[in-house]
């Protein structure tokens, strides 16, 4: 924790006296990174969450386009493969996340995000008698932190978020299932105006 404190201070002073132009969150302007987080997963199943939650670890890409001066536009596509024995799960999402990113005029971009989007899982049993199921569902959520602008074209970002998604059966009638993820992450990402 104090190597995290410190790295923070270190990027804090760095950015306070950047001779760099700011130049980040301007019409034209291409991001292109990711971000590696940590999340808590409540499962929920027929309306009824879970007592125990899962944590994972993860990394998502992102890209975005800023249409005006400081409103971006990403994409984050998701893909995840797990196996265990003879089966095997593979999730693939698509978001959509237009954000607002708070031009502080320094180094500074504060800003807040929303998603929506569409995902699938597949699911192997390693049996071949039996048929494999498959879910699907909407994907909406939320992201708030800040970003900041190392040198000419490089940015560190720290946030928070909640994602809704829902994964449902075909022809499930019943009350959503699927996760509630709660979670922090933290990212690196280049700039191109």
């Amino acid at each position: 924790m104090k190597k995290f404190f410190e790295l923070f201070t270190l990027l804090f002073l760095s950015c306070s006296i950047s001779l760099f132009s700011q130049n980040f969150a301007k019409k034209g302007t291409v991001e292109l990174g990711g971000t590696l987080g940590f999340n808590s997963t409540t499962q929920v199943s027929n309306g009824e969450a879970a007592d125990e939650s899962s944590t994972t670890i993860f990394f998502n890409p992102y890209f975005g386009y800023f249409f005006i001066n400081s409103l971006e536009v990403g994409i984050i596509p998701t893909f995840s493969s797990s196996s265990f024995g003879d089966q095997s799960q593979n999730n693939f999402g698509v978001l959509l996340a237009p954000a607002y990113n708070f031009d502080l005029g320094n180094c500074w971009y504060p800003f807040i995000e929303g998603r929506v989007g569409y995902n699938t899982s597949s699911q192997d049993d390693g049996d071949d008698e039996t048929e494999d199921p498959s879910f699907s569902g909407l994907a909406w959520g939320f992201r708030g932190g800040v970003k900041a602008q190392v040198g000419n074209n490089a940015l560190v970002n720290v946030g928070v978020f909640y994602n809704n998604v829902t994964m449902n059966p075909e022809n499930w009638e019943g009350d959503r299932n699927g996760q509630n993820v709660f979670g922090i992450e933290a990212g690196v990402a280049i700039f191109l105006y």
